[in-house]
């Protein structure tokens, strides 16, 4: 599955720790900007998770509504609208920015923000040994 599906804070925070970069929407079952956007949403995930950025990106996309949340939606999370989109990078570190609302074009320039969460090439090696 592409769009992970968060029913806890544990499994947000472990989400964001297993993960270098991650793509929090938070929502609501009643609320239908968050349901009209969900399409899209899974799109954006297939697009990073197997599609055609999988390979030389490095980002996971969740969701997490707020009955499963409760007080952690307000309190650990600071959400105040639905639905909201957090990205975190560092492993869940940084918050590296959100977006409230159905804002594609904001979520895709928060991403390009950080970076665009490409995958890490690592240090790299000479090649030809020396002078």
């Amino acid at each position: 599955m592409t769009l992970h599906d968060l029913d806890s804070p544990e499994a947000v925070e472990s989400f964001k720790s297993s993960n270098p970069n991650a793509l929090l929407c938070f929502s609501a079952t009643w609320c239908g900007p968050c349901q009209k956007s969900k399409p899209t949403l899974m799109d954006l995930a297939r697009k990073y998770d197997t599609g055609e950025y999988s390979r030389s990106h490095d980002l996971k996309i969740g969701i997490a509504y707020e009955h499963d949340l409760g007080d952690a939606l307000h309190g650990m999370y600071g959400v105040k609208a639905f639905p909201t989109y957090v990205l975190w990078t560092g492993r869940g570190t940084t918050e590296a920015g959100r977006v409230e609302g159905a804002n594609f074009d904001g979520i895709n320039k928060l991403i390009e923000q950080a970076g665009g969460c490409k995958k890490s090439m690592g240090e790299g090696h000479s090649l030809g040994g020396g002078a």
